[in-house]
């Protein structure tokens, strides 16, 4: 079975449709991604649950604020790099409701929820 990193990395490029433009380092000590690149630290799973259960900058900001996500390297420079990914995909880029009746898409978000653990909500 493949470390956390990479399964991660592979999820979210999944996901997002594109190379992940972060390293990240995750909860078992596997990093994956550009060495290059500031790294997207995931304390444990609780991070990935914050984030799945309150997608967007509410879990995000809770996960930050509990200590389960963090950014190695430049703050600016990740965010920068994520926003063209995730903020800045332009007009043509599909919903949310139609990116979720792509097969890769709900196939991805499945293997993240697995990746996260036990089901129950983060408090």
């Amino acid at each position: 079975m493949a470390d956390a990193a990479s399964r991660l990395k592979g999820l979210l490029e999944q996901l997002l449709g594109a190379p992940l433009p972060l390293r990240i380092h995750a909860w078992d000590g596997s990093q994956a991604g550009p060495p290059d690149a500031p790294a997207l630290v995931v304390r444990n799973r609780r991070a990935l649950r914050r984030l799945l259960f309150k997608p967007g900058e509410l879990g995000l900001a809770r996960a930050w604020v509990a200590g389960d996500l963090d950014v190695e390297g430049d703050l600016y420079t990740a965010l920068g790099r994520l926003s063209g990914l995730i903020w800045e995909r332009g007009e043509d880029a599909p919903t949310l409701a139609q990116s979720l009746r792509d097969p890769q898409v709900r196939s991805a978000v499945r293997g993240l929820f697995r990746l996260a653990g036990p089901r129950s909500a983060p408090g």
